[in-house]
């Protein structure tokens, strides 16, 4: 189930059991695909929003996984996702169609329910 708070779906806890990644989904999410094919998707069709949380939940369990492990390879790659990542989520906080209020509680709500 969802909760919805002024047109804006907020996940309840159940939803993300299950759902932590680990450092090889990660490192795969965030890699470069080497592939010169440019898909072009208009800006107004992307919820700057919600992919703001998505990378920023990331961000956080790429931090904790990088302090936890212990494979060097993992950690470089970790730090090169990393840095994807924040990228990302920089370029869709600079968009007009991303609420900064929204954005912080959904991501409150996401970090709180996976805490429990």
């Amino acid at each position: 189930m969802t909760q919805t708070q002024n047109n804006v779906i907020i996940p309840t806890c159940p939803q993300l059991v299950g759902i932590f990644m680990n450092v090889s989904n990660y490192i795969r999410k965030y890699a470069k695909t080497g592939s010169n094919k440019v898909v072009i998707i208009k800006k107004d069709n992307i919820n700057s929003t919600h992919k703001w949380v998505e990378y920023a939940l990331d961000i956080v369990d790429m931090s904790a996984m990088l302090m936890q492990t212990n494979n060097l390879k993992d950690k470089y790659a970790l730090m090169d996702a990393l840095d994807t990542a924040q990228r990302k989520k920089d370029w869709h906080y600079k968009q007009k169609n991303f609420r900064l209020q929204d954005a912080m509680r959904i991501f409150e709500a996401a970090k709180d329910c996976a805490k429990k």
